[in-house]
């Protein structure tokens, strides 16, 4: 992997200097009372990087997409819960919310994802949403912001232009 300059990037400078933004969220379809409220968690990596081949008209490529495409995430199609619900559950993948409901931590099959305060406006029924399903949809995208005004339209945008990944976790609370 180079950077722009060409040059070699080291993995391990490179992990340091990444930040990952998340933003709690709760969906619900009126029509639908039978699937409840899904409890969602919109996980934003502060740098985006590309890749390419160097043939003529290849797009770049999302790195970290395609990393969490291949360990089991799918693209998404629609924010209803219908949708959220029949994503992947990635069995080895955990959620933990700390005991204050507070702090969360998302743990992968390689290490931490996630470890941090959660916004301090979480949803209210986000916790319940968690607790009745046992599940945590993380909805992933490099192209979309969680600040402003704007954020719906950016996630939507981001969706239509197939930027967004997404999987269930399974949750746990610290006792």
């Amino acid at each position: 992997m180079a950077s722009d300059s060409g040059l070699p990037l080291d993995p391990d400078s490179f992990a340091a200097g990444v930040t990952i933004w998340a933003s709690p969220g709760l969906v619900t379809d009126p029509a639908r009372p039978d699937l409840g409220s899904i409890a969602a968690l919109t996980v934003l990596p502060s740098l985006s990087l590309h890749t390419s081949d160097e043939h003529p008209g290849a797009e770049p490529v999302d790195v970290i997409a395609s990393n969490l495409l291949a360990q089991g995430f799918a693209l998404l199609t629609a924010f209803d819960p219908a949708s959220l619900v029949a994503l992947p559950i990635l069995r080895e993948w955990v959620g933990a919310v700390s005991p204050d409901g507070r702090r969360l931590t998302v743990v992968t099959p390689i290490g931490t994802l996630y470890d941090g305060e959660l916004a301090e406006q979480i949803p209210p029924r986000w916790h319940e949403a968690i607790n009745r399903r046992g599940l945590l949809v993380l909805l992933v995208s490099t192209d979309a912001t969680l600040r402003g005004p704007g954020q719906v339209t950016s996630m939507d945008d981001a969706r239509q232009a197939g930027n967004i990944v997404a999987a269930q976790i399974r949750v746990q609370r610290h006792r």
